[in-house]
């Protein structure tokens, strides 16, 4: 089978059937679990628009941009991979010279597969018992938990077992695989120690307490721009799994499906409002739902290697920002099988080996920055406008590790690194403000994430890529004088406490006038007269700032404007 017939596809109406998204008519056309039957039989080097979106459902990828390369998706349920495991992979990878990406879903993305050998990694993975269904395309995607789960020194209820139980239930669903309205992203922790966010996903079980009971909080509806928010309802350990199938039931019975831009579980809750939804969780459930306890969560930061419950120690293996290349899976997989150890994969895209006698481990790694999460860039993604693997370079890499300063680089706005989750987040972009295209990256700053309150504010909608750096240190900067010790701290003490607009405007003077000076009152009128009175700026200075904004804008680019120019400048859009 090379093509399905959507067109063919019974619908009430004819209106009703072109009201449906792609996807929708695909769905209505052909489940994708009897799909799989006929991927054996495909001619890869011709594929249509209903194979490349049907092969999504089992972790195939075709580049939209080059036709000619695949990549495919692994899913390890909480990022549990066996050394077995490791090895292979690191010998098929090794035999078609793959590149290798860890995913901020503790998944493994394999690419630069083709058309003569997807099918046969495909099948050779399938075999050896690695996963790939239902890691891209509207499924359930990877289930994510903290990476110390079960034996790290803050955790209180083990949770990979449910994680086990909830993949048992979605994973070759064929009610399930492909049906969804949009995908779901799921995470569920048992410790209180947090060291990024798991409130980006659509269904996340936190830690919590209950009349002496630990169990977990629901949240619901986040996504890479938007925070989970609380469900007011109490899951005891024993009720994990059956509230699961009913989210995803009532998701999947509920959820929009017309305007592909508005099909997450985000726009559903967005729509009948999370009471509602709770209505319909309640309806589904057989007995009473508990509302909410006391979520257990406290900001912690993991150092290389962190003391395990058991009196072993953990090392993290640092990636170079989420790459890794075969001879080092090797490596790692020989390793931990000599010294009898655990190898798990993080959300922070770096690799765990645990179960230590001491702390000292003698293999070597990438030894700079691992509080970077970075999407995969433009070599591997159409939607991506930097190559953000080679282009970490254009930041301040040793204040960001110094710091534990969580960043999260996305190449475009669909936001795979999370970048409103993070302390600093980047996207990269192009513009042509000032004539010539450059790439250049919006900033967004200070994200309250620990505990779900804030996403990040969108500070600078373009700064090019030479300036970057050099704002970046200014930003920096600024927190290292504030005498905060995380910048999450400082981000609700200071950052929160002014506009958007006016932290532009801040940064940009300070960077414009290369002044030494921060933020020592709330008062942004005596600030900018205290410091600079007499700069040429000031005169534009309104409620807004953005006329001052456009003026100092253009030295980014290595151009000091005039006021004149500066009044005719009119290119420098401040909306996203």
């Amino acid at each position: 089978m090379s093509k399905v017939e959507v067109n063919s596809v019974e619908m009430n109406t004819k209106e009703d059937f072109e009201s449906f998204n792609i996807r929708e008519k695909l769905k209505k056309a052909i489940r994708p679990y009897d799909y799989y039957k006929t991927i054996s039989s495909l001619d890869f080097d011709n594929l249509c628009l209903s194979d490349i979106l049907l092969l999504q459902d089992f972790g195939i990828y075709n580049n939209e941009l080059n036709d000619d390369e695949f990549m495919l998706r692994l899913r390890f349920p909480a990022g549990r991979i066996t050394n077995l495991e490791l090895r292979t992979l690191s010998l098929i990878c090794k035999k078609y010279n793959l590149d290798i990406i860890l995913t901020a879903r503790a998944g493994i993305q394999l690419h630069k597969l083709d058309s003569t050998n997807i099918l046969e990694v495909f099948k050779t993975l399938e075999t050896i018992g690695i996963n790939t269904w239902q890691s891209f395309g509207d499924n359930i995607r990877n289930i994510t938990t903290d990476i110390f789960d079960g034996i790290g020194k803050y955790n209180i209820i083990e949770v990979y077992p449910y994680i086990q139980q909830m993949q048992k239930y979605i994973l070759k669903n064929e009610e399930l695989v492909g049906l969804l309205p949009r995908r779901l992203s799921t995470a569920i922790s048992g410790s209180y120690g947090n060291s990024s966010s798991f409130f980006a996903s659509d269904i996340y079980f936190a830690l919590a307490k209950k009349n002496d009971i630990y169990g977990f909080n629901l949240y619901l509806g986040g996504k890479n721009s938007e925070l989970a928010k609380c469900a007011n309802i109490f899951i005891k350990e024993n009720e994990v799994l059956d509230i699961f199938k009913i989210i995803i039931n009532v998701f999947n019975k509920y959820g929009l499906r017309l305007d592909r831009e508005r099909t997450r579980l985000f726009h559903l809750l967005e729509d009948i409002g999370i009471t509602q939804f709770r209505t319909y969780l309640q309806d589904k459930y057989e007995k009473k739902i508990s509302t909410k306890g006391e979520t257990l969560l406290e900001k912690v930061s993991f150092d290389e290697y962190e003391e395990l419950n058991n009196g072993t120690f953990s090392f993290c293996y640092r990636t170079e920002f989420a790459r890794i290349n075969s001879d080092e899976l090797l490596n790692i997989s020989q390793y931990a099988s000599r010294e009898d150890l655990e190898v798990r994969i993080g959300t922070d895209q770096q690799i765990y080996l645990l179960n230590l006698k001491e702390r000292n481990i003698s293999l070597d790694n990438y030894n700079e920055n691992r509080t970077i999460i970075a999407c995969a860039g433009s070599e591997y993604c159409p939607y991506a406008y930097w190559n953000i693997k080679d282009e970490i370079s254009f930041l301040p890499l040793e204040k960001i590790e110094e710091h534990n300063l969580i960043l999260g680089f996305s190449g475009c706005l669909k936001g795979c690194a999370k970048h409103q989750h993070s302390d600093i987040g980047l996207v990269g972009l192009k513009s042509n403000i000032y004539g010539q295209r450059e790439k250049t990256a919006r900033i967004y700053l200070g994200a309250l994430y620990t505990k779900g309150e804030k996403t990040a504010k969108k500070v600078f909608n373009a700064v090019p890529i030479n300036s970057l750096k050099k704002i970046l240190e200014i930003i920096i900067d600024e927190f290292e004088n504030s005498g905060y010790k995380t910048f999450e701290s400082f981000a609700r003490e200071v950052l929160h406490k002014f506009s958007d607009s006016f932290l532009n405007l801040w940064f940009l003077a300070k960077y414009y006038t290369k002044k030494t000076i921060y933020l020592d009152t709330e008062d942004y009128k005596e600030l900018l007269e205290n410091n600079f009175v007499n700069e040429s700026f000031m005169d534009y200075i309104e409620e807004d700032f953005e006329e001052a904004i456009k003026f100092l804008s253009s030295s980014l680019w290595n151009k000091k404007e005039s006021k004149e120019d500066a009044l005719l400048n009119k290119t420098y859009i401040m909306q996203a």
